[in-house]
């Protein structure tokens, strides 16, 4: 029977996994035959994201599923499995991953967890392709102003050409007045 140290050592790291699970986006990938300076090179990429990758047990993910009463466990973890994990910037990293897949051919995508629910390996792949968190606020933000800006404009056009129309009268009748006097 194991020690007290022991269960309590694999329950922090049970504890560590439901960390990392409770992330916005969270990616699961075999790095089998991965040098160590591929997989440094995929973890700096990532980083660079405010993210971060790791290699887990599989036995400690298949505990934590079971705990949450969640039937993922034995599907997907399987074989060497590596995670990479963000919150805000989850749309970023699963296109790092992604790439870095279609680089190195020993890199391969399992599954994910977007916003806490399941997603396959094609799941991920669109992900991908969606714009970054910031391209997508910056089109709302343009999608909302626009027909503001043209309501704006066709309410200030009767104005502004009734001012035009009186610049070219009071220029027509200076010109008169300087050709009669």
């Amino acid at each position: 029977m194991p020690s007290t140290q022991t269960l309590e050592k694999k329950k922090k790291q049970v504890d560590e996994i439901a960390d990392i699970f409770n992330r916005s986006g969270v990616y699961l990938f075999d790095y089998r035959g991965l040098t160590v300076a591929q997989m440094n090179n995929l973890r700096e990429r990532v980083k660079s994201l405010n993210a971060d990758v790791r290699v887990i047990k599989n036995r400690l993910a298949i505990k934590y599923f079971e705990k949450e009463k969640l039937d993922f466990g034995r599907d997907i973890f399987n074989g060497p499995t590596a995670v990479a994990y963000a919150n805000d910037r989850f749309v970023e990293v699963a296109k790092a991953l992604v790439d870095y897949e279609k680089e190195n051919d020993k890199v391969k995508i399992k599954a994910g967890f977007i916003e806490k629910k399941f997603a396959d390996r094609e799941e991920v792949k669109y992900v991908a392709k969606l714009p970054a968190k910031d391209v997508l606020m910056a089109q709302l933000v343009g999608a909302i102003s626009m027909p503001l800006k043209k309501m704006g404009m066709a309410l200030s056009a009767p104005l502004r050409n009734m001012l035009i129309l009186m610049n070219n009268l009071k220029d027509k009748k200076e010109n008169e007045e300087n050709n009669n006097g």
